[in-house]
């Protein structure tokens, strides 16, 4: 019994060291900057998506289809398939992908040779997308990043976008630093694709 006691009241002893030991000024300090710092709290319900830019206009798709996105690779062009939808083949780490005009497919014209934005260097990039029918890259002149949006958030397209033909694939708009995003229905937009290249 006193080899309980005796071991009880060793790490009692060992415990009010431990919380009576004086803390250094450094330890204080990180600890005052871990609780200071803000936190990102991603509220619940919200949705991600990446936005990026063809031309002068700013788009968006869901996260969940967009695998990477890779500096502008060669588009090879295939000698049967001139025009529309598909600008030719891309070579991306070890895979051949399909390179697709989305611009294109959006009536904003083509993603080739597009400038950058005015007194900015062009920043042309390929985003890579997947869904159950496979890969497929994207040319577009910009992205941005991930952005999150809560579903309530989401407006109608402008009734003067009503006649566009990228509207028939915009699920609709979200403000993003004072710009307004399309958000585009990726699951319409892939069976267009898959449409046009049958």
């Amino acid at each position: 019994m006193t080899g309980k006691t005796n071991t009880r009241t060793e790490q009692r002893d060992v415990s009010d060291r431990l919380l009576d030991r004086e803390v250094s000024a450094l330890s204080l300090q990180e600890s005052t900057i871990s609780v200071a710092t803000r936190k990102d709290v991603i509220e619940r319900g919200t949705k991600s998506v990446v936005i990026f830019r063809i031309g002068a206009e700013w788009l968006a798709l869901p996260t969940s289809v967009v695998q990477e996105v890779s500096a502008p690779c060669t588009v090879r062009i295939l000698p049967d398939r001139r025009g529309g939808i598909l600008s030719g083949i891309s070579h991306v780490r070890g895979d051949f992908l399909l390179c697709i005009e989305l611009g294109v497919l959006l009536g904003l014209g083509s993603t080739a040779g597009a400038q950058g934005c005015v007194g900015r260097p062009s920043s042309e990039r390929l985003l890579i997308c997947k869904r159950s029918e496979g890969r497929l890259a994207f040319r577009v002149s910009e992205v941005h990043g991930l952005h999150r949006y809560h579903p309530g958030d989401m407006r109608s397209a402008p009734a003067t976008l009503a006649r566009a033909t990228g509207n028939a694939y915009t699920l609709g708009m979200v403000w993003w630093r004072e710009r307004i995003v399309g958000c585009l229905d990726d699951e319409l937009m892939f069976y267009a694709i898959n449409k046009g290249l049958a």
